[in-house]
This record gives structure tokens, C-alpha cells and sequence, in this order.
């Protein structure tokens, strides 16, 4: 199987820049529903803006960003564009977020020049269709996590192909915070040091499963390049629905509620424990005269968070009529797709880590020379004591 990744970095942020060329040259915010972050231009998110921030915090992590409104209609129809584009190339193509998807070339696309060639042909139709500054980055292997994680690894325009024999060594020092773990996870992972996918696929996985469970175990085998996931094109997405027939019939929109919790709060585990997400909720209602009424709520970025689709049923409750009692609820998840990775706002990101501790280096090196600096090295794990478990070594030692 050959999978290859196509992602635009900030989608949305570089099409409003590409419909409004006066957004270029500032830090770029759009603005969503209840003035929270979309999303963000690069160098808005090299001072710390994620999504889902309030627009407060963001102006007081970059004053100088310049806030808009997103045009959420003008998105979806450029998205629809993409996936239509991807679609000529491969019949299965399968969403993951905003800007982002998989792609299954077959099994005849496992030539290294092959891949090459069809990516550059992909690469141009995206520019063409989008615009130069819409350029996909793209990554190939023959697995979805690895395929990701080299998308995400190299630069727009550009195509980075991982073999099987290096996908170990490619995917070990990457950071453990691009794998599609809860915020919950992976601040517990970063308490206990575990920064690297190396470092997370090195534990044991009864140990794994014990502190997170089915889904941090299959983050594990992730981890480790262990990924048989096939690609689900859009049409063959799967659905997830459970329902309820009242004994007696009841209007009160409080017990509606609550049993509407009941239904979905299983979908929502089975979804969280195979690292996937809905992007849509439907309530549907029978009514005692025979009837039905049916809402549903798209959700911005794909969920598998309890309160986030909790709080989208209760608004489609009060915009249900009840012109009657209700002998029977319904709830479905649609648009099941695999969960997008978390942005973080608890920790920087490794790279502006990596780059400050650089900064300060050269800062100590130049005031108190460097053959004063030192570097822990991890020499005996297994010793009793710390100071028996790490040597420092100098700068100039290898």
C-alpha cells in the first residue's frame, strides 16, 4: 500500500491572504464562532497562537496580528475544491481537518520515482486550482502516520518520501505531541519527560495500556511505524448511531437531554479509544402523532470531546419543535475520520523550545566560554543512584 499525505499549512490563513493580498506582511488571526481562533498565519503561530485561543489572548500573545473574521463559507467551498482535485488523482481520498488528506496511490505507485513524479503532478494541479500560495506539502510511505509525519516534516512545495527501512529512524526523534493523543495524554507524557516518539514506543506496551488505555496503545503502534489503517474514502465514511424508545412518552426537554447524553457518551468512547473524531452530530425525534423532526450540528474541527458535542445537542434541542411527546431519540455521529493531532497551548512548540535553548547557549558560551558548558548523557539507566545514571560531558566531547 502506498499512502500519500497532502496538507496546506494554515489552509484558511493563506486562502484569505490569496482573496486579500493587503493581509500579507502582518501575523494573520482569523476569528470563528464565540471569537475564538480558526485559525492562524505562520508567523502568528511562531508567537504562540493556536486554535481555539479567544481573541483576547491572542492580541496579548501578538499584539501586532491583525484580527479578521473567517469567511467559514468561502473555506468549505475551497476545501470541496481540493478534495475534488485529489479525487482525479486517486478515487480514494480520505479528509483529516481543515486542508489536509490522505491518499491510497495503490499498490503500483511504490517506485521511488513513480511517487515522485505523481506528486509533482498533484502539486502542480493544487497550485493551479488554489493559487502558488496554497502549495501542498506532501508526504509518502506506506503508512497514514508516517505519510503525515513526513508531510509535516518538510516545507511547502516540497515532496519527502520515507522507505521502511528508515521509517525507525525517521519517526523516533520526532516530537510525542504529533500523535493523535487527548491534551489530558500528552500533558501526562510531558510530565513524565517523554518528549520523542522514540522515547514513547520504547515503553512497555502492558505499561502503555495501563496509564492510557486502547488509545494510547494504538498511539504506540503508531509510534513504532506499526499503521495498517487503510484509507476510508468520503463516501464509505463510517456512522455511528444509537437510539431509545420511551416507554412513555415525555416533552420535558431536560430528560431529552440527558438521554441524549446517554446515547452518545459510548459513541464518543469507541471514537476517543480508536484515535478518531466526528465532524457532524444529528438529533432526530419521533414524535406520539407519528412524526419526526431531525437537526444537526457541523462542527468547526472534527471532535470526540464529550462536552463540545453535549453542548451541540442541547442548542439542536432548543431548536427542535416539540409540537408534541416524543416516543423515541435519536443521535448519530457522521463524518467519522481520524483524529488531528492537538495544538498545545500549555508548551511551546519544539521547535521555538529547541531554538530558545540555542539562543541561550550561545548567549552562556560567549559570556563564560564554552569549555564551562556542559551536557547530561543517560549512561547507566539502570543504576541506583542519579548521579551514577548521567555523565556530563563538555561542548568539544563527543
Amino acid at each position: 500500500m502506498a499512502i500519500l499525505y497532502c496538507t496546506i499549512p494554515h489552509f484558511a490563513a493563506s486562502l484569505a491572504r490569496r482573496d486579500d493580498p493587503s493581509l500579507q506582511g502582518r501575523p494573520l488571526v482569523l476569528i470563528g464562532p464565540e471569537r475564538r481562533v480558526f485559525d492562524v498565519s505562520a508567523e502568528a503561530a511562531a508567537c504562540g497562537i493556536v486554535s481555539g485561543l479567544t481573541a483576547r489572548a491572542a492580541e496579548i500573545r501578538c499584539p501586532e496580528a491583525r484580527l479578521v473574521e473567517a469567511d467559514l463559507g468561502r473555506c468549505r467551498e475551497e476545501l470541496e475544491a481540493l478534495f475534488q482535485l485529489l479525487e482525479g488523482a486517486s478515487p480514494n481520498v480520505e479528509p483529516h481537518g481543515w486542508g489536509a488528506a490522505y491518499l491510497d496511490m495503490g499498490a503500483p505507485a511504490q517506485d521511488r520515482a513513480e511517487a515522485m513524479s505523481l506528486c509533482q503532478k498533484i502539486g502542480r494541479a493544487v497550485r493551479h486550482e488554489l493559487g502558488e500560495i496554497l502549495q501542498p506539502a506532501l508526504g509518502w510511505d506506506s503508512s497514514k502516520f508516517t505519510a503525515q509525519a513526513a508531510a509535516r516534516r518538510t516545507q511547502p512545495g516540497r515532496l519527502l518520501v520515507v522507505s521502511a527501512v528508515k521509517e525507525p529512524a525517521f519517526l523516533r526523534p520526532l516530537p510525542v505531541s504529533w500523535l493523535p493523543l487527548s491534551e489530558d495524554s500528552l500533558r501526562r507524557l510531558g510530565f513524565l519527560g517523554l518528549r520523542t516518539l522514540g522515547q514513547y514506543a520504547a515503553l512497555p506496551p502492558a505499561a502503555v495500556w495501563q496509564q492510557f488505555g486502547q488509545a494510547g496503545r494504538l498511539a504506540q503502534r503508531y509510534a513504532r511505524g506499526e499503521d495498517d489503517r487503510p484509507v476510508v474514502p468520503r463516501w464509505q465514511a463510517p456512522r455511528l448511531a444509537a437510539e431509545y424508545e420511551f416507554e412513555t412518552p415525555v416533552n420535558e426537554r431536560e430528560r431529552l437531554l440527558a438521554t441524549s447524553g446517554r446515547l452518545v457518551s459510548p459513541l464518543l468512547a469507541e471514537l476517543r479509544d480508536n484515535l478518531r473524531a466526528c465532524g457532524q452530530v444529528r438529533l432526530a425525534a419521533r414524535f406520539d402523532d407519528g412524526s419526526t423532526r431531525q437537526r444537526t450540528c457541523t462542527f468547526l474541527c472534527p471532535t470526540a470531546n464529550e462536552a463540545q458535542v453535549m453542548q451541540a445537542l442541547g442548542q439542536l434541542a432548543d431548536g427542535v419543535r416539540w409540537q408534541g411527546y416524543v416516543t423515541a431519540l435519536q443521535v448519530a455521529l457522521d463524518h467519522i475520520q481520524d483524529a488531528v493531532p492537538e495544538q498545545l497551548t500549555f508548551l511551546p512548540g519544539e521547535d521555538r523550545r529547541a531554538q530558545k535553548l540555542r539562543q541561550v547557549q550561545r548567549y552562556l558560551a560567549a559570556r563564560f566560554g564554552a569549555d564551562r558548558l556542559r551536557r547530561g548523557v543517560l549512561a547507566q539507566p539502570g543504576a541506583p543512584l542519579p548521579e551514577w545514571r548521567v555523565h556530563w560531558l563538555s561542548e568539544e566531547e563527543p
